[in-house]
């Protein structure tokens, strides 16, 4: 069986053929995506093609050692290449124009320590231990969510400044990603990242319909306000992952050390490195309308 390396290199080899892109040129080179996780990313490039779809042969190594014929492998390849071209020839605009993507952007929380060197290239405003990075959506509907980052030089291009996106984004997240609050029961256990009381405490989820990078609902205007009104009490905030947060209702917590310690043990034994928002917790105060990074044992 080859490794990884080999298996990149037999695909640069052999992904085009006489009967498909043979004309186009084929390149392997490191992706970097969130909390520091690189992935290798193909890119066939063909002749006059603005679009240039990103396949992560990481995830077609694992085909491979699970068995699957070589040949089978790259047939898959091909046909996912194929599927990303005729979605970006239809969803895809013109992306020199700021107008063209006005209504597209969006706005997605990240842990600001684990991805230091990816923030240095884009536009983004820090938030406690966090970070306020933002995309735009090139295609959203029943069979997924496919975004990319914003970059310096793209913001550059546009004539925008980050305070541009900062009020775009305000209006198109909670467009595109409506927001859901639904009590922990009514989740399917393998959705979650971890549990962390019995029952008899409430715990909610904070997320959006999709349930993708959910974690940036936190930002959408009154929303945790106007839950915690309802119930009647401030909320502790606990990361679970980029895609989602748990709320739980201060009044039914006395030792907020045990969240940290919680948070923490989930993070490194539980959430996948790509998923891992913060290993800090965060206290709601209803009354100010202000959130605030728990950074000691005492009850804030």
């Amino acid at each position: 069986m080859m490794n990884f390396e080999e298996f990149k290199a037999w695909v640069k080899e052999n992904i085009t053929s006489k009967d498909w892109k043979e004309t186009s040129q084929v390149e392997i080179s490191v992706v970097k995506k969130n909390n520091g996780v690189s992935k290798a990313g193909l890119f066939i490039r063909e002749s006059g093609q603005d679009v240039s779809p990103i396949l992560y042969l990481d995830d077609y190594y694992i085909h491979y050692q699970n068995g699957e014929l070589l040949e089978n492998v790259i047939k898959k390849i091909r046909d996912d290449y194929n599927e990303k071209v005729q979605m970006a020839a239809v969803k895809i605009p013109n992306l020199q124009e700021f107008e063209n993507v006005r209504g597209k952007i969006i706005y997605r929380l990240v842990n600001y320590e684990k991805n230091k060197e990816l923030l240095e290239d884009c536009p983004h405003r820090r938030l406690h231990d966090l970070a306020v990075t933002f995309r735009w959506v090139a295609h959203i509907d029943n069979d997924g969510v496919s975004t990319s980052l914003i970059t310096n030089r793209q913001v550059k291009e546009w004539g925008v400044t980050i305070s541009d996106l900062i009020l775009t984004a305000q209006q198109n997240t909670p467009r595109l990603f409506p927001a859901k609050i639904v009590d922990i029961e009514e989740m399917l256990a393998g959705k979650m990242s971890f549990i962390l009381y019995p029952s008899t405490i409430p715990m909610y989820i904070l997320t959006n319909e999709q349930e993708v990078n959910g974690a940036s609902a936190l930002l959408y205007g009154d929303v945790l306000k106007d839950f915690a009104n309802k119930k009647g009490t401030d909320m502790y905030i606990l990361p679970s992952s980029i895609h989602e947060v748990i709320l739980l209702p201060s009044d039914r917590i006395n030792d907020p050390t045990r969240l940290l310690s919680m948070v923490h043990d989930a993070n490194t034994t539980v959430v996948s490195i790509g998923d891992v928002l913060s290993d800090s917790v965060y206290y709601y105060d209803r009354k100010t309308d202000h959130i605030t990074e728990i950074v000691s044992d005492e009850k804030m």
